[in-house]
C-alpha cells in the first residue's frame, strides 16, 4: 500500500505529522503572501501559491491515511488500496508545487522553458504513480537542484536569511534519502518525517524574520 509507510507503531503518529504538514505549509504560504505584500517581490507570491499546493497535497495524504487506518468505510478502503488515487493526487500537487518553486528560484522567464518544466513534472507524476521509490527519487533530484541554487545564493549574499533557506531545503533534500532508505529499515521513515518537519519549520522561521524586519523598517 503506497500511502501507509514506516513502522506499524508509527502509523497514528504519521497521520498527526501529516496534519502538522498541512498546517505548517499553509502558514508558510500565508507568510509568503504577507511577505509579498510587504516587499512587493514577486517570488514570495509564487512561494505562497507553491506552498498552498503543498498544503493541499498533504491534506489529501492526511485524509487518506486517516481513512485507511481507521477503516471507517470498507468501500472507501477498497478504493484507496485498489487504485491509489489519493497518492496520485498527492504526487501531482507536490510535483506542481516544487515545479513552481524551481521556476521561481531559478528566475526562469521564458514561457517555453516554463511549459517544458511543468510538462516534465507532470510526466514524473505519471511515472511515479503507485511507485513510492520513483516519487522520492524524483523529489530528491528536484530538491537537490533547489538546494544547490540556495547554497549559491547564500555564498553570494552571506546573510542569515539566505543561510536559513539553504538549511531548510538541505534538510528537505536529506529527508528524501531517508524515505528511500526505508526499504532497509522502517526507522529511516521516522527520521525522514521528522527531518522534513524541521526543514519546513526553519523556512517558517525565516519568513517570520522577513516580516518582522519589514515591519521594523516601515516603523523607522
Amino acid at each position: 500500500m503506497v500511502l501507509l509507510n514506516g513502522p506499524y507503531w508509527f502509523m497514528s503518529l504519521d497521520s498527526l505529522f501529516n496534519l502538522v504538514y498541512v498546517l505548517i505549509t499553509l502558514l508558510i504560504g500565508g507568510l509568503s503572501y504577507k511577505a509579498y505584500k510587504l516587499t512587493e517581490e514577486r517570488k514570495y507570491k509564487y512561494f505562497a501559491v507553491a506552498f498552498g499546493l503543498m498544503s493541499i497535497a498533504f491534506f489529501v495524504y492526511f485524509t487518506s491515511t486517516i481513512l485507511l487506518t481507521t477503516h471507517i468505510s470498507s468501500n472507501v478502503t477498497s478504493i484507496l488500496t485498489g487504485f491509489d488515487y489519493a497518492f496520485l493526487v498527492y504526487v501531482f500537487f507536490t510535483m506542481m508545487a516544487y515545479a513552481l518553486l524551481f521556476i521561481t528560484t531559478l528566475k526562469i522567464e521564458d514561457h517555453k522553458i516554463r511549459t517544458l518544466i511543468l510538462t516534465l513534472m507532470f510526466t514524473l507524476t505519471v511515472v511515479a504513480y503507485q511507485y513510492y521509490l520513483k516519487f522520492h527519487i524524483a523529489m530528491f533530484a528536484v530538491l537537490f537542484l533547489l538546494t544547490y541554487n540556495f547554497y549559491d545564493n547564500y555564498l553570494e549574499k552571506k546573510n542569515f536569511n539566505a543561510k536559513l533557506v539553504f538549511i531548510s531545503f538541505f534538510l528537505l533534500t536529506c529527508a528524501q534519502l531517508f524515505y528511500l532508505a526505508e526499504i532497509y529499515n522502517g526507522l529511516f521513515y521516522v527520521v525522514a518525517v521528522i527531518m522534513q518537519l524541521v526543514g519546513f519549520l526553519v523556512l517558517f522561521y525565516m519568513l517570520l524574520r522577513i516580516l518582522n524586519n519589514g515591519r521594523e523598517k516601515r516603523k523607522a
